[in-house]
């Protein structure tokens, strides 16, 4: 693992390898520029070198342009790696499974495709169609997984005996209903997805998938160490609420399931893929308890080691009745090993804990920016409002930031 950290910043052995290590280059580079214009505008609002009119334009500006960067880069990443991908692992070696892959690659493309459909034409008809199309193909995927798990060629890939099978199936349906009810009680004012929440939806999973390529490390059987991927995504939870974070996390899962398929059985693909990345939804549960009212950096932060938390449980299980048997390779090291339970707590613990370090410490540095407080708590309150009210929000953007700065002024939160 540590030879792997260490060769990672500089790896060229394989096409993958090196356009990972270059797209690590490129994203370390491209936030030292955007903390660098953050830094430059802060300097120059604060030593008043032009007017407030004038700042606030270059800030905008700035902001826009950041996020066709961002995008971009985020694009040109997908398309690389998938590139590379289907080079080096569909091409080149032979653990793809075509009747898990190619089903899960189709439905991914449906949940792409029906979200454009919805920008462009956001009906009641449309909506509709798109639900019954993805809604057809998840049902293929979930029928072909059967067929996979009741093959020979599965049988070489488990090691699930009856009590892992209930196992898995139980863990699954109490984790995935206690997140569903989680969401709906915590989300309980939600609206529909309207044009402006897809568009922040479309943005947030490609930045999230992209940074889901730029990894320090991954894990033999699934799982790896990123470069604050998630953070996206919990922003987008935290922003919009707990049941859209619940959906955007489940297409994660979907995208993320064709990235790196570990798929033996059917219950193991909704705990690592579904019910695991669907936990990220939570993210802004304390902002919708009411907890932590006057430091947004507190609502995020327990937010995130909840959803974490979810998460960490979710593969914890997968990994007892899916994959523990695997612990006896590692019987060298200790007996303790071959106990399913503790080996799949390692097992998690070695990729999740750093996992949630990062994003952590990443999160903490973006919102150290009052002026990207402000504009999350401008989006909250205009989707509480609904989209025909956003316009109305964003042009009572200075009385809200003048109220957003009295408040951080009174809890000693003024920190740039």
């Amino acid at each position: 693992m540590l030879n792997d950290i260490k060769n990672y910043f500089a790896n060229f052995s394989d096409a993958t390898n090196a356009c990972r290590t270059i797209a690590l280059w490129v994203t370390i580079a491209l936030l030292i520029a955007f903390v660098i214009t953050r830094l430059y505008i802060f300097v120059a609002r604060k030593k008043q070198a032009y007017d407030e009119a004038t700042i606030d334009a270059v800030s905008k500006i700035a902001n826009g342009a950041w996020i066709v960067i961002a995008l971009t880069a985020a694009v040109c990443f997908i398309v690389t790696f998938t590139t590379c991908y289907f080079v080096d692992d569909v091409v080149n070696k032979d653990h793809l499974f075509p009747i898990l892959f190619y089903p899960l690659l189709v439905l991914a493309l449906v949940v792409v495709a029906s979200a454009i459909t919805l920008f462009v034409k956001p009906n009641f008809i449309t909506k509709i169609v798109c639900a019954a199309v993805v809604g057809s193909a998840l049902i293929s995927v979930i029928v072909c997984m059967i067929v996979y798990y009741n093959s020979g060629e599965a049988a070489k890939n488990n090691w699930m005996d009856v009590l892992s099978n209930i196992g898995l199936y139980l863990s699954a349906v109490i984790l995935a209903a206690a997140i569903i009810v989680a969401s709906i009680f915590l989300d309980r004012k939600s609206k529909p997805m309207d044009t402006r929440t897809i568009t922040y939806a479309a943005v947030c999973v490609a930045l999230s998938f992209a940074l889901s390529y730029v990894r320090l490390f991954k894990m033999p059987m699934g799982g790896s160490i990123t470069f604050a991927s998630l953070l996206p995504l919990m922003l987008f939870a935290f922003m919009f609420g707990s049941r859209k974070g619940v959906v955007v996390g489940v297409i994660y899962g979907i995208l993320q399931a064709v990235q790196d398929p570990w798929i033996i059985h059917p219950a193991q693909f909704a705990l690592d893929y579904l019910v695991a990345f669907g936990a990220i939804g939570l993210t802004g549960c304390m902002r919708e308890l009411g907890a932590f009212k006057s430091n947004m950096r507190a609502q995020f932060a327990v937010g995130v080691i909840i959803a974490c938390a979810l998460r960490f449980i979710s593969h914890y299980f997968a990994g007892v009745f899916a994959f523990g048997s695997a612990g006896l390779d590692y019987v060298k090291y200790g007996s303790v090993f071959a106990n399913a339970y503790f080996y799949s707590f390692v097992y998690q613990c070695l990729y999740l804990i750093p996992e949630l370090a990062i994003v952590i410490v990443a999160s903490m540095l973006v919102l150290t920016s009052s002026s990207f407080r402000k504009q999350i708590e401008i989006r909250i309150a205009a989707g509480a409002k609904g989209e025909k009210q956003t316009a109305a929000a964003q042009e009572s953007l200075p009385e809200a930031e003048q109220q957003l700065d009295s408040t951080v002024a009174q809890t000693g939160d003024k920190t740039e």
